[in-house]
Order: C-alpha cells, then structure tokens, then sequence
C-alpha cells in the first residue's frame, strides 16, 4: 500500500533485484481520491485482489504497510486470506 515510508528505507536496486512492488493509492474520501461511502473494507480488498491479478502476483503476496495503509492490510487478511499474507504494518514517522 502507501509506499513511501518504505522506499525510503530500501534502494530501487534492492526492489528490482527481488521482484518487489511498491503499489500505492488513496483510499476512497482520502487524498485526492473523491468519498464514495458505499465502499468498504471488503470493496478495498477486493480491488486489492484484482491489482494482483493484473499484475501476475501469483498465488499469494505479501503486503508492507504505512500508516492508514493498515486498513488495507488488515482488510486483505479477513476478506481475501487465501492470497494475502501482512508482514508489517510500520506506525507513520515524522521527521
């Protein structure tokens, strides 16, 4: 999910070299991104799913997450278990 505090910490190297992807997105009335209160943490999920299966993912994927992103993550853990696995929700960081 939002990607930013990770790619801070990792260089593009790094990502290239071990098939990593840094997806990020406003989450609907967040950002720039217009509210929509008929979506849901499920409605996230479910996209989430679909971006994997775009992308070729594969069976599973793992997901890092920043802040709000945590939603999402949790989101993909009670609503698609089968594919997702969350390794890490990092808290937000101000400098």
């Amino acid at each position: 999910m939002r990607g930013i505090f990770f790619t801070l910490l990792v260089s593009q190297e790094f990502l290239q070299k071990h098939s990593i992807h840094v997806l990020s997105f406003d989450r609907a009335g967040y950002g720039q991104s217009d509210p929509n209160p008929g979506r849901g943490l499920e409605s996230e999920a479910r996209d989430i799913e679909q971006i994997a299966d775009l992308l070729g993912f594969g069976d599973t994927f793992y997901l890092l997450t920043e802040s709000i992103g945590g939603y999402s993550g949790w989101s993909c853990l009670k609503y698609i278990p089968e594919y997702s696995q969350l390794l890490q929700d990092f808290p937000s960081v101000i400098f």
